[in-house]
């Protein structure tokens, strides 16, 4: 009778304290991040994210500018900070091609950096949590299975924010080497065209002839403003639609 009853109880044991360590982390995980909003808010470490002091820094650092914006850039995007500022400043200062290049390597770096806190810390009381639903059984394994498709799409859109998918796909079980290559190809676009923007607006303001490609330039960025309108649009259509089918095959059933 004791050898049936001793795997019961060390089974129960090991899931107790499984769930003791998701608990442990994912309370490491709340303070992380309580930890970088009251530095943010009570401290004046926003003055180092500002632009200008951003652009005084990579002066001074001469030949070593790229490689120092990469792992700032990386490191304010693994804390949660906007990229807007970051980007813009990478096509003043390097221009559209090698900006584009640089904003891409630290985005994704901080991308992954986030990515992987978050599967670390919080990815194993999300399991704990939901591992037995059934919809998220299927969303997880949807997103395992075709998780490059998934990312790639979500990032070639810019409706979802950047920040919020880099700390939600590491709760999910995508495989990194699929969330790395989507986040990397995925922000090319948008990256160009704001680094593109950016840059020839900086020529425009330093008196520099500007052509054709200042206006083109300007003109993408407005198409990738209203993308997340049309993607909402389409969406709300095709939710619109589906109602409709499911309101007609009721109205036969009753008939």
């Amino acid at each position: 009778m004791d050898s049936k009853v001793a795997p019961v109880v060390s089974k129960s044991q090991n899931s107790q304290s499984k769930k003791g360590r998701s608990l442990t982390k994912l309370f490491f995980f709340i303070i992380l991040a309580l930890a970088v909003v009251a530095a943010f808010k009570w401290t004046n470490i926003g003055l180092y994210f500002s632009r200008e002091y951003i652009e005084t820094t990579l002066n001074r650092l001469g030949n070593l500018a790229p490689v120092g914006y990469v792992v700032f850039y990386g490191l304010a995007s693994a804390l949660g900070v906007p990229g807007t500022i970051l980007t813009i400043i990478g096509g003043v200062v390097f221009g559209s091609y090698l900006g584009t290049l640089l904003i891409v390597i630290g985005a994704t770096l901080g991308a992954s950096i986030a990515f992987f806190v978050a599967r670390f810390l919080a990815r194993d009381f999300i399991s704990d949590m939901f591992g037995k639903a059934n919809w998220f059984e299927k969303l997880d394994k949807g997103i395992e299975t075709n998780g490059l498709y998934f990312i790639l799409f979500i990032r070639l859109v810019p409706v979802f924010p950047f920040n919020g998918i880099n700390f939600a796909s590491g709760l999910t079980k995508v495989r990194f080497r699929d969330y790395f290559i989507g986040t990397a190809i995925g922000i090319i676009p948008a990256s160009f065209v704001f680094a593109n923007a950016a840059s020839k607006a900086a020529q425009a303001a330093s008196g520099e002839k500007v052509g054709a490609g200042f206006y083109i330039s300007f003109a993408l960025l407005g198409v990738i403003a209203l993308i997340p309108a049309i993607y909402k649009q389409i969406k709300g259509k095709k939710k619109s639609g589906g109602d409709d089918e499911d309101r007609q095959e009721a109205d036969a059933r009753n008939d």
